[in-house]
């Protein structure tokens, strides 16, 4: 099975990046510059590879419930596709003052390897070129990362049974040596979670 070594040593290096040359310098003030921030170094990181990146995309599946039918939607930050699949979703929490909130986070990301293979993201506009149009499908392996700028020194991730029970495997990754703030003693970012 194919654990994704490169793609978790590129999210490692970006999230690296990300702190050492935008939070540190005060460029990373909320939630949403933290996403471009991450975006920016990974697009970089990507140059020669095929890789589609979409932030918050809606992901939607449709639940067939006693009551009938409904759409459930998810929301990750950043969902990282290679040229057939989607092989990386990342949740991300800015609370650099406070404990980070992350139980919404974790659910999605385990929503999301629940149902993955009922979701699909495509990258079809409604302008221009679309000689590159497609939809990305689920990959079989997957990192899942929660990552966050928070206060917590001693966040401890509740990983749902329903997570760790996917065909996808959790783990933890080492951490950044220099971060600028505190970090989990087994994950590669503050308070992050590999999956």
């Amino acid at each position: 099975m194919n654990n994704r070594k490169l793609l978790r040593s590129q999210l490692i290096e970006a999230w690296h990046q990300a702190i050492e040359f935008d939070y540190k310098r005060q460029r990373i003030n909320s939630e949403r510059s933290l996403q471009a921030s991450i975006w920016s170094k990974l697009n970089k990181i990507f140059d020669n590879q095929p890789r589609r990146m979409f932030i918050e995309p809606s992901l939607a599946v449709i639940s067939s419930a006693t009551e009938g039918q409904k759409q459930i939607v998810r929301v990750p930050d950043l969902v990282i596709c290679n040229s057939r699949e989607i092989i990386g979703v990342v949740e991300m929490k800015y609370r650099p003052n406070t404990k980070p909130n992350y139980k919404k986070d974790i659910d999605t990301l385990a929503w999301i390897a629940e149902n993955g293979s009922n979701i699909v993201i495509s990258n079809y506009r409604f302008r221009g070129n679309i000689a590159d149009a497609h939809a990305y499908k689920m990959a079989k392996s997957v990192v899942f990362v929660w990552t966050g700028v928070h206060r917590d020194k001693n966040i401890s991730l509740d990983i749902p049974k329903r997570l760790c029970c996917t065909s996808r495997k959790i783990d933890a990754m080492p951490p950044a040596p220099d971060a600028a703030m505190p970090w989990h003693p087994r994950a590669p970012c503050s308070g992050a979670r590999v999956a």
